[in-house]
């Protein structure tokens, strides 16, 4: 027969899962929808120019050109630079650096 679960057992498996779920989401490319440099910016824990100058100088994804005054950055191409952004660079830009 199953055993009751406790209080202090149920909030350890809530925050075990939600552990899991921060994590996941974190490297999963299925979230990949368009994000503002604002959000860019948040992830980063940096300025919003930030973003813009790296990208103008090959060192981060470019963000992609909707209309004139609209740009967005690709949320899977944000977080494959986050996990390793001198990798990143190898491979997308050719310095082996």
């Amino acid at each position: 027969m199953a055993q009751p679960i406790t209080p202090a057992a149920s909030q350890l498996v809530i925050k075990t899962q939600a552990q899991q779920a921060a994590t996941h989401a974190y490297v999963s490319p299925a979230d990949d929808r368009l994000i503002t440099d604002r959000e860019v910016a948040h992830l980063l824990g940096a300025s919003r120019s930030w973003p813009w100058k790296l990208a103008r100088d090959g060192k981060f994804p470019k963000p992609i050109h909707l209309s004139a005054r609209c740009t967005r950055w690709r949320l899977s191409a944000v977080r494959e630079w986050m996990v390793d952004p001198q990798a990143w660079r190898a491979t997308n830009v050719g310095d082996a650096q």
